[in-house]
């Protein structure tokens, strides 16, 4: 179940990759697509106005005499500081007579003979003059005299940002974002992983512990063998369907385990006397609450635990024992571990009496209701009864029943992370 959890959530994470992806691409497409329009501008290479959005600048690199003719080199810079990019742009430098045009660096150039003019236009790298920025080229004339340009005439496509734009600018944030949660899940899932490797080895701790205790109950009152691991499966399954957190239902399942540790201090003449017992040997059989609670203080790292053991027979309306504690001053573990415990009771056969059957449990339960049991666990446990859960139960345990004791509790037992809760 956790591993098909795990898989559909990265399943997830792909599918937002790639619809992130399709409208990436589906943006840039659109962008590519967008309508231009025509930007033509003569500008002055002697400086420019407040409300030029375009403008250029010239500098002389050198210029050297070769005989009757002169040699320059011009670097040109087209100043783009508009809030949209201009692309496939072009410059037209006319020339006087006697002037020509040698070579050109980043920048394509052929010469119109019939007008005189020298066209510039971009290569690859340099073919969009982005907002903001500039782009530059040098061209190199020669001619009989000096020539020292002083204008050009530029032409090139304005693409207007339009919503595409900022859509494009929303899906990067949002591609970082993925980006950053899914690294965040990757780490989550390590760390979990080692987590739960960390929890598997100390429920089997745990549990080596717990199966000591039960061992030991269980050869004190063999005809309670299997009543601890029945009550803590139907304490778990009565927590998983009030809805508690997976680590409260594996508490609750311990407490079930070790509600009864405290028999071990009752002697075995008194746990097994078929007849009536007096008032003093009464005693001795509740005092294995307090007992209990003693013995397992110092399990202080599983919640709960200690305080099932000790309070587990108080009753709802303050008429139990050892404290006589009344409603929610019970723990709830207690208060749910005290009606499972009292079912698997009625449900069992026992020295004194044969087991009760479906409809006197249920209807001893409901009687109960208020007064001996909390009436919101009243209802988890009669839907148990009704729904054939605790047949389930009672069939998984049967074969640890009888007169044998050598079954242990493992960790593929503990309901939560082990039982896919």
């Amino acid at each position: 179940m956790k591993l098909n959890k795990t898989f559909n959530t990265f399943l997830m994470f792909i599918a937002v990759f790639m619809v992130l992806a399709t409208a990436y691409c589906a943006n840039r497409v659109a962008l590519r697509q967008n309508v231009s329009i025509k930007y033509q501008k003569e500008l002055s290479l002697f400086g420019s106005r407040l409300s030029d959005s375009v403008f250029a600048t010239v500098k002389k690199i050198e210029d050297t005499k070769r005989g009757k003719r002169i040699n320059s080199e011009y670097i040109f810079t087209i100043n783009n500081i508009d809030s949209n990019s201009i692309r496939n742009w072009k410059v037209f430098i006319d020339i006087p007579e006697g002037v020509k045009v040698d070579n050109a660096n980043d920048a394509e150039f052929f010469y119109d003979v019939n007008s005189h003019t020298a066209v510039l236009t971009p290569v690859y790298y340099n073919l969009s003059i982005d907002s903001m920025n500039s782009i530059s080229f040098s061209v190199a004339f020669s001619g009989t005299s000096l020539f020292v340009p002083e204008k050009i005439n530029f032409v090139g496509y304005q693409q207007i940002y339009s919503l595409y734009a900022y859509v494009g600018r929303a899906l990067n944030f949002f591609f970082l974002v993925w980006f950053i949660i899914f690294i965040g899940y990757l780490v989550t899932g390590v760390n979990q992983k080692s987590y739960q490797e960390k929890q598997k080895n100390d429920v089997k701790l745990i549990l080596q512990s717990m199966n000591t205790f039960i061992s030991f109950i269980d050869a004190k009152d063999p005809y309670t063998r299997g009543h601890s691991r029945r009550v803590a499966m139907y304490a778990a399954e009565i927590a998983k369907r009030m809805k508690l957190s997976e680590d409260e239902v594996q508490n609750i399942y311990y407490a079930g385990l070790l509600h009864d540790a405290g028999k071990i201090s009752i002697p075995d003449a008194v746990l097994n006397k078929p007849g009536k017992l007096t008032d003093e040997e009464r005693k001795l059989i509740q005092n294995h609450t307090v007992a209990g609670g003693k013995m397992l203080k110092q399990l202080s790292s599983l919640r709960g635990v200690s305080e099932t053991a000790l309070y587990h027979h108080e009753k709802y309306d303050g008429s139990g024992y050892p404290e006589g504690l009344k409603g929610d001053k019970i723990p709830l573990y207690a208060r749910i571990v005290g009606i499972a415990d009292a079912y698997d009771a009625m449900s069992s056969n026992r020295v004194y009496r044969r087991h009760l059957n479906k409809d006197d449990i249920i209807e001893e339960i409901q009687k109960g209701s208020g007064s001996q049991f909390d009436p919101e666990i009243v209802k988890f446990m009669i839907d148990m009864i009704n729904d054939g859960y605790v047949n389930v139960v009672k069939m998984e345990t049967a074969e640890n029943d009888g007169e044998t004791s050598d079954f242990s509790i493992t960790e593929n037992d503990v309901p939560g992370v082990y039982m896919g809760y």
